[in-house]
């Protein structure tokens, strides 16, 4: 999650990531709302979209909860194409090789709870 969190931008101050306490940039949806996730605001020429939640932590227990439910027995590159899909202007290439290199893990790894924990 670490990695998904620095490929995110999670790690640079005040990125989109840090203000919104979101290190996986998820969009917002009612499911987070038990997790304190509201709405982001954004500042001008932004579209509010990503969640916003009170802390660091519980952007990360959104972000493990979002992974064992909806990423488990994915491949690490199946997983990121959804993650980060290109047709949301996402360099998913890059992404996976950040990811893979940060983690030592290769692109046709299973995801199991072992890794997202």
């Amino acid at each position: 999650m670490k990695a998904l969190a620095r490929e995110e931008g999670f790690e640079i101050p005040s990125s989109r990531a840090q203000r919104n306490n979101n290190p996986g940039n998820l969009n917002f949806s009612k499911w987070m709302v038990p997790l304190g996730a509201v709405l982001e605001t954004t500042p001008s020429g932004e579209i509010p979209r990503f969640a916003k939640f009170p802390t660091p932590e519980s952007g990360y227990d959104a972000m493990r909860e979002l992974l064992l439910n909806h990423y488990l027995g994915l491949t690490i590159h199946a997983a990121l194409l959804k993650w980060a899909p290109p047709s949301d202007n996402n360099n998913t290439s890059s992404y996976e090789a950040n990811v893979c290199k940060w983690t030592g893990l290769l692109p046709e790894t299973v995801i199991t709870g072992d890794i997202i924990t």
